[in-house]
């Protein structure tokens, strides 16, 4: 069995999506929650997080991102902003 740290160490950059599969809202729940009981900064979660799915707004962060194609290729998109 892995240990924390190893699964912490274990990461890699997502270079493209495959644009036909998309998450499910059990996966994507799971994400969200995930993300809400995450450690932070004196437990205070400084930060908003947003889940883009809008087709035209992941096109307009694709553009304000150097054109990365990931953004529109993947069925969400989470932003977080502080």
């Amino acid at each position: 069995m892995k240990t924390h740290l190893e699964n912490l160490n274990w990461r890699y950059a997502t270079k493209r999506f495959d644009e036909n599969k998309k998450i499910s809202a059990e996966d994507l729940s799971a994400l969200k929650e995930a993300v809400r009981l995450s450690a932070s900064s004196y437990g205070l979660q400084p930060y908003h997080v947003l889940v883009i799915e809008d087709e035209k707004v992941k096109e307009q962060l694709r553009e304000a991102a150097f054109n990365q194609p990931q953004l529109t290729e993947s069925s969400q998109v989470f932003v977080f902003a502080s």
